[in-house]
C-alpha cells in the first residue's frame, strides 16, 4: 500500500480502480466525482451490457468505501433517467450507504428531451461509508443548487460540470488542506476547484487526451 501523499495534488494517467487500491483505508476526507453512465458516449466504459457495467462500477463503489474516512461523504453525479437504476442496484450491492439526493439546476440551459420532457437539472448523491455523515465543513448548502450553465474557455469534455456547483460541494463537504478525490478526473474541474479553495487533490483519469487538458488547466490555475 502507499500513502496517498504519493498521489496528492497530481493527476494520474491511469484506472482508477488501480490506482485505488495503493492507498491505505480511510485516507482520502471527500470523494467527488462524476462517472461513466453507460450512454454510449464517446469515452472508455460508457458502452458496456448492464452486467458488463455493474461488473465495471461495483468495485469502484467498494473501494470509495475502503478509502473514505468514518463520517465523510462520498458525492456522485449520475444520470436521472433511464440508466438511474443501475446507479442504485451497485449502490445497494455495494458497501457504501446512501444519505441524500441533491439536485443541480439550470436555469439558462436545456438539454434535448426525453419523452417531451426538457431537462435542466442535474443530480448527485451523497453517500458515505457508515451510517452517521458528520464531518466538518466550511459551510452549508441546498439540496437544490441553483447556477447557470457556462460555456468551457479553450477546452472541451462532453460531461464537464460548472465549477462553481463543484466548489460549493467542496466548500461544505470539507476544509483546507484536506484530501478531495475525484478518480473520474475527465477535464480536470473538481482538481481546479479544490486549488482554487485551499484543499489538496487526487485525481485520476484513464484518457491521456483528458490527463492534459486537466494540467493545462491546472498550470493556468497557478499562474493567478
Amino acid at each position: 500500500m502507499k500513502y496517498p501523499d504519493d498521489f496528492i495534488n497530481k493527476v494520474i494517467n491511469g484506472d482508477c480502480l488501480e490506482v485505488m487500491r495503493k492507498m491505505k483505508d480511510k485516507s482520502v476526507d471527500l470523494i467527488l466525482t462524476d462517472p461513466p453512465y453507460n450512454l454510449k458516449k464517446d469515452f472508455k466504459n460508457d458502452n458496456l451490457t448492464e452486467q458488463e457495467f455493474l461488473n465495471f462500477l461495483l468495485p469502484i463503489f467498494n473501494e470509495f468505501a475502503r478509502i473514505i474516512k468514518d463520517k465523510h461523504s462520498v458525492v456522485i453525479f449520475f444520470d436521472n433517467g433511464q440508466k438511474l437504476p443501475l446507479f442504485w442496484k451497485t449502490l445497494f450491492a455495494s458497501n457504501l450507504i446512501f444519505q441524500k439526493g441533491c439536485q443541480f439546476y439550470k436555469p439558462n440551459d436545456c438539454s434535448m428531451p426525453h419523452n417531451r420532457i426538457l431537462r435542466k437539472s442535474e443530480v448527485f448523491y451523497i453517500c458515505s461509508s457508515t451510517p452517521q455523515l458528520n464531518h466538518d465543513g466550511d459551510g452549508y448548502m441546498h439540496d437544490c443548487i441553483i447556477e447557470n450553465h457556462t460555456k468551457k474557455e479553450g477546452w472541451y469534455h462532453p460531461t464537464a460540470k460548472n465549477i462553481e456547483v463543484i466548489k460549493k460541494i467542496i466548500y461544505v463537504n470539507s476544509t483546507k488542506n484536506q484530501i478531495i478525490l475525484d478518480p473520474f478526473l475527465g477535464s480536470g474541474t473538481t482538481a481546479v476547484a479544490a486549488k482554487q479553495l485551499k484543499r489538496n487533490f487526487i485525481g485520476i483519469e484513464i484518457s491521456p487526451a483528458y490527463c492534459k487538458i486537466a494540467q493545462d488547466r491546472l498550470r493556468q490555475e497557478m499562474l493567478f
